[in-house]
């Protein structure tokens, strides 16, 4: 068994100081670190948690862990999700996921598009705009989505998101810039099918059931939702949430497709996981367009873990517990730096 490090960002409500509640959306709750622990503690590790503030490279010095379980989203800075993996690097120690380059290249939405469409894999045309004010490309077509250049977890996006016309495209690039102090990233909006798949392990890596999130509207979009555990501590703490925007939709896991629209969606999957240099397990979303073309959307290589979340809720349906999952990603890093496996 191993001496297992898990390393991580709790939600810290002060950090907000009068910032939108979305800016915590990548970061975890106490309740999700807690079922972590457990789970990993099942198989007989031990755990040891740590926050992966500026102390972390202090703390993985002190307690010298045989790999770290790396969920950490980083605190700041365009490749905040590189950080640890690359003190872990420097430090000789082994860890769970993908590395600093396949981190800081997905969490920048436009270097993820730039290489899948280096690797003829289709994902919606697009532009990054730094400034409110930068000239739009002629080749770009209404409608498009606005969205944040180095963001996951829908953070940015509200019902203002999808765009017909300059004046709401103007509109909403200059909210996002101002509020967020980051760029734009303007991409055709695809209208069809959206598809959540998650992977697991190396060489090829296994393709969990597909999740198909189904809206009630062809404009439908996922907005940043407070869990109800956060919502409890949030009510504590008297922070609104009241007002953030909600479109319905549901998700449906298996998604109802044929075999040759699964076997489609799992190839172009494994492919841009592996040409992105992903690692261990991950997540993405993409769309089905009206020409029939399967569209990546974004890529995520520290997706949601907790129990409730999308990512272990497609590994329950492939018939894994949630700690079954969580180890299976554990040991998949270790097999990966040649541990044996006990």
């Amino acid at each position: 068994m191993a001496k297992v490090a898990l390393v991580y960002n709790l939600i810290h409500f002060e950090g907000l100081r009068g910032r939108p509640l979305d800016m915590l959306a990548e970061y975890d709750s106490e309740e999700t670190i807690a079922a972590l622990r457990t789970a990993l503690e099942v198989d007989g590790h031990e755990v040891l948690p740590l926050e992966a503030d500026e102390t972390i490279m202090e703390q993985l010095c002190e307690t010298q862990p045989d790999i770290v379980f790396n969920i950490a989203e980083g605190l700041r800075g365009e490749s905040r999700e590189a950080h640890v993996p690359a003190i872990c690097e420097m430090l000789g120690l082994h860890y769970t996921g993908s590395g600093p380059l396949a981190l800081a290249t997905c969490l920048n939405k436009a270097r993820t598009k730039e290489v899948l469409l280096h690797h003829g894999i289709p994902t919606p045309r697009f532009q990054v705009l730094a400034s409110p004010d930068a000239p739009l490309s002629d080749a770009l077509r209404y409608p498009l989505i606005v969205k944040l250049l180095h963001e996951g977890s829908s953070m940015g996006l509200s019902d203002a998101s999808v765009v017909d016309d300059e004046v709401a495209l103007r509109a909403q690039v200059t909210y996002l810039i101002e509020t967020y102090r980051e760029p734009a990233l303007i991409e055709e909006f695809i209208e069809g099918r959206e598809f959540t798949v998650g992977l697991l392990g190396n060489d090829p890596p296994q393709v969990l059931p597909i999740i198909e999130v189904i809206f009630d509207s062809p404009r439908g979009i996922v907005l940043f939702e407070v869990d109800p555990e956060v919502a409890v501590k949030m009510d504590s703490a008297n922070i609104d949430y009241s007002h953030l925007p909600y479109i319905p939709h549901r998700s449906v896991c298996p998604a109802p497709v044929d075999a040759g629209l699964q076997a489609r969606i799992e190839e172009r999957a494994v492919r841009a996981f592996t040409v992105l240099g992903c690692r261990d397990w991950g997540r993405m979303e993409m769309r089905l367009g009206p020409d029939g073309e399967l569209y990546i959307l974004e890529v995520n290589p520290i997706a949601g873990i907790d129990p409730s979340y999308w990512l272990p809720w497609a590994a329950e349906v492939g018939g894994y517990s949630y700690a079954a999952f969580v180890n299976a990603i554990l040991d998949h890093a270790l097999r990966r730096n040649g541990h044996t496996l006990a």
